[in-house]
């Protein structure tokens, strides 16, 4: 038998969270749908360790300055910390667990797996079908797209969710795509590597040019990938 409601959101990131448990305040009943971790991308992968990332990056660079400003410093990077932060106080080792309580608080539900429209007004999870009188609201926002790169495949490469779990940090990195999480993570791995701390983490100088330790190209995109023979650290896919 279908599952009578008032709206099912489709996707609990953030716009998803956010108006599932709005229209669950209101009174309406509300269904959640989410395949993975309520809060989405940002919270676990994306703009909030990132910004732990970065304030562990800055740390490092003012310590740097030390010498020219006032005496001496010694600075020895170690991701641990970063990672434990991340870890602990950020994600809560990826558990979604109050995310999604917050929505029972509201008086909606959540509904684990992936929706698809069946129908008009018809959402099926996993064998479960809900029919909403309201609407339904399609909020699944994106994951990581892997371009063409011939040989790409069979090299091991990360994504930013590889990025914001690692424990150890790979050298050398090369990132594809200067977006924000790209920009993010190529500037917070150049100040943690050694050898690789020219100036602070801000933006880069300029077309070609070198901020925050790390070099942007402008120009045609990435070809080719050949895996090399993989070292210590090197990246590996999970």
């Amino acid at each position: 038998m279908n599952e009578q409601v008032d709206v099912v959101v489709v996707g609990r990131g953030p716009g998803g969270e956010y108006l599932a448990g709005t229209l669950a305040e209101a009174g309406l009943d509300v269904v959640g749908v989410e395949a993975e971790l309520v809060g989405g991308e940002c919270p676990y992968w994306g703009c909030v360790p990132s910004k732990m990332m970065i304030r562990a990056g800055n740390a490092l660079a003012e310590a740097r300055r030390v010498p020219a400003l006032a005496g001496r410093a010694e600075v020895a990077p170690d991701w641990g910390p970063v990672a434990g932060r991340i870890r602990h106080e950020a994600t809560d080792d990826w558990n979604d667990r109050v995310a999604a309580d917050r929505l029972a608080a509201k008086g909606g539900r959540l509904v684990r797996g992936r929706g698809r429209l069946t129908g008009p007004h018809r959402v099926t999870v996993d064998g479960r079908v809900f029919e909403a009188r309201r609407g339904v609201v399609l909020a699944t926002g994106s994951r990581p797209r892997i371009p063409p790169v011939p040989g790409l495949a069979a090299t091991p490469y990360w994504t930013n969710r590889d990025a914001m779990a690692a424990k150890e940090l790979p050298a050398p990195m090369l990132v594809l795509g200067g977006g924000a999480i790209g920009a993010e993570v190529a500037q917070v791995v150049a100040v943690h590597l050694p050898g690789h701390h020219r100036g602070g983490t801000g933006p880069t100088a300029g077309p070609g040019g070198t901020g925050g330790g790390r070099t942007r190209r402008r120009g045609p995109a990435h070809r080719r990938s050949d895996r090399p023979d993989r070292g210590a650290g090197s990246p590996s896919r999970p």
